[in-house]
């Protein structure tokens, strides 16, 4: 099987080519195909219905398949035709730097924003076979979205087009199933679920306390063993996030019942640290000893939330934990991968947990204030995040609505082609990665993430989530 895994991409790229006319050969001028680099990004059309791909340091999308009926495909575009401008602008060059978000994409997500703002009409200019074309696509006129207000029918529409997915795509026991186990299953639910919970939805209350049975557990310790050793593995990933999901659960609730598995957790991750306050994965720290901050800054905000539900937190254990973040956090108020010197490229999503996690705690004002600059300054690499596209723009888009307003403003009006290209026909949501590695995703299974990414940003404005400010317990109390 993993022979076969080496040989994919080569496969992909012989069946691609044998897709394309020789003109289309021509056209695209294929470069290596290395994602992980940044030489190329596929992404959904939006509301076109379809998707597509950019190239780096080229001007065009190439179309990859389209939604039958759709209406990119209704208005005549076809699969293997480029994009070449759109609304009669020419598109900008697709670049390899992961600050750099105004490319192809970006424009062609501007445009149909301002189309469903306008009559619903939009010209794009395409190649097929060589011949240069123009294309009007007809697209739902719905208004302008309008990302900061949490009145905004647009985007009210989307997140409850995504929220119905979401409870259409559970497994019957309440997950979403992911591509790699049970335990990334929890972990994706937990994302899900609290996706799910933002909405502040009474009716969504039965879909999230099953949500909260499954995380769990049958006996109730969130599937961790009574001396808290087992499982090994990547277990951190999953206890941490479901006991997140739980807290979360419980200040919306008010139920009371999940403290002990919540507590559980706490004192598994206080039991798993190290002398030095490092993690690893799971039970071993590996790395050499350094283990890695993304647990860290996982742990962080779930004791954050647990000690707001209710539970008594280890203060040696958050006090040794945060002498790591300490000693990794830089001046710029990024967190790097370990203490070490190793830059700050992917460091949106552990930044933007332990800000909202020192948030939470009411603790070190000025580390928080920081880590929040560093992420409205750096807010366009959001999306690069260990190598899971997910959790940079899920903790740093929360992070940047609790510790710096303004910085939130600027964030959600620059990635609003994001969503927009997000936007399926359907209501749903399609994923869009980052520009370097998304394996983290994939593991996960990049479908439910795709709603889970777009349902927390859409979120945000409403501010339910205490990960979002909100600072009230039982605000979505239980039915008497």
């Amino acid at each position: 099987m993993r022979k076969l895994l080496q040989f994919l991409p080569l496969l992909f790229c012989l069946c691609y080519l044998s897709a394309l006319t020789p003109g289309q050969e021509k056209a695209v001028n294929i470069p290596p195909r290395n994602a992980s680099a940044g030489d190329f990004a596929h992404s959904p059309l939006g509301p076109i219905g379809g998707r597509g791909e950019v190239v780096a340091d080229q001007s065009t999308i190439l179309v990859l398949e389209l939604i039958e009926k759709g209406p990119g495909a209704t208005a005549g575009l076809q699969k293997g035709d480029l994009i070449t401008a759109v609304a009669g602008a020419i598109l900008p060059l697709y670049s390899r730097d992961i600050n750099h978000i105004n490319g192809p994409l970006a424009a062609l997500g501007n445009a149909v924003e301002n189309a469903e703002a306008d009559q619903g009409t939009l010209e794009l200019s395409i190649l097929r076979d060589g011949v240069e074309s123009r294309l009007t696509i007809q697209i739902p006129v719905l208004g302008a979205m309008d990302l900061q207000d949490p009145k905004n029918q647009k985007a009210h529409k989307f997140y409850q087009g995504i929220c119905a997915d979401l409870l259409k795509t559970r497994r019957a026991d309440g997950a979403w199933k992911s591509n790699t186990g049970e335990d990334a299953t929890r972990y994706t639910t937990a994302l899900c679920g609290l996706a799910l919970l933002g909405r502040g939805n009474p009716d969504d209350l039965p879909a999230l306390k099953k949500i909260a049975v499954l995380l769990a557990g049958p006996e109730r310790r969130g599937y961790v063993s009574e001396d808290l050793m087992e499982p090994a593995g990547l277990s951190n990933w999953f206890i941490t996030m479901s006991g997140i999901y739980l807290s979360e659960y419980v200040l919306a609730t008010g139920d009371e019942q999940w403290l002990p598995t919540i507590q559980h957790l706490c004192d598994c991750l206080a039991a798993r640290q190290t002398e030095i306050g490092r993690y690893g994965h799971g039970v071993t720290v590996g790395y050499n000893g350094n283990g890695f901050n993304i647990i860290n800054t996982h742990a962080h905000l779930l004791w954050a939330l647990a000690d707001r539900a209710g539970c008594k937190i280890n203060q040696e254990a958050w006090q040794r934990s945060l002498s790591e973040i300490e000693k990794s956090t830089g001046e710029n108020g990024g967190v790097r991968y370990w203490t070490s010197e190793t830059g700050y490229w992917d460091a949106c999503a552990r930044t933007g947990q332990m800000a909202i996690a020192l948030s939470l705690a009411r603790v070190e004002p000025k580390l928080r204030k920081k880590m929040g600059e560093y992420l409205q300054e750096h807010h366009r690499r959001m999306r690069e995040a260990h190598a899971m596209s997910s959790i940079g723009m899920i903790f740093g888009t929360a992070a940047l609505r609790r510790v710096n307003p303004k910085g939130w403003q600027q964030h959600m009006d620059s990635w609003l082609w994001y969503l927009t290209l997000m936007r399926q026909p359907d209501g749903s949501a399609e994923y869009i990665g980052g520009k370097r590695n998304n394996g983290g995703d994939h593991y996960l299974g990049m479908p439910h993430l795709a709603n889970a990414i777009a349902g927390l940003m859409l979120a945000s404005r409403l501010d339910h989530l205490h990960i979002f400010g909100n600072d009230q317990k039982g605000w979505m109390a239980l039915p008497k």
